[in-house]
């Protein structure tokens, strides 16, 4: 079955052939086929998009949302449609609050967390987190703030 005549690939949303009836863009065919994520992610079958911008070099065919502005494909993981640097796609999971880890390194807002462990961090909300050593504020150990005893107030 033929569904369309002909293709005008175009920025613009308007028909603007000749047989209306038979031409659509490929822009406006594209989010007919959309799928939307969570976490400000959407995708078609060839580009993945946060926030309606193109994600560069993500594969739409790999990519999930993992909730907390990160998202990964087999290869790369992302925060905020941003390449997060350094970080394993294979073992990468949102904490949330900003947080994410790999197996090796933790992860603030796409950023490395220094020092801090992956094995035993954990993000607490509003921005801290903590590990066995230390508690951090947005990424940021908090100097003389113990693990053992650090809570949020209420």
């Amino acid at each position: 079955m033929k569904l369309f005549d002909k293709f005008q690939e175009s920025d613009d949303t308007t028909d603007t052939g000749e047989d209306e009836r038979n031409v659509i863009s490929v822009d406006r065919l594209s989010r007919a086929l959309m799928t939307t994520l969570d976490g400000g992610y959407s995708k078609d079958s060839w580009t993945v998009y946060y926030m309606g911008k193109k994600v560069d070099g993500a594969s739409a065919n790999s990519f999930q949302s993992l909730g907390g502005g990160y998202g990964k494909d087999s290869w790369t993981v992302y925060y905020m449609g941003r390449k997060v640097d350094g970080a394993s796609a294979n073992s990468f999971q949102s904490l949330g609050g900003g947080y994410g880890k790999d197996s090796w390194n933790v992860y603030f807002q796409g950023r490395k967390v220094a020092g801090a462990s992956a094995n035993s961090f954990q993000s607490l909300g509003s921005g801290y987190g903590k590990d066995s050593w230390h508690v951090y504020l947005m990424g940021n150990k908090i100097d003389g703030a113990s693990p053992n005893t650090f809570n949020i107030g209420k």
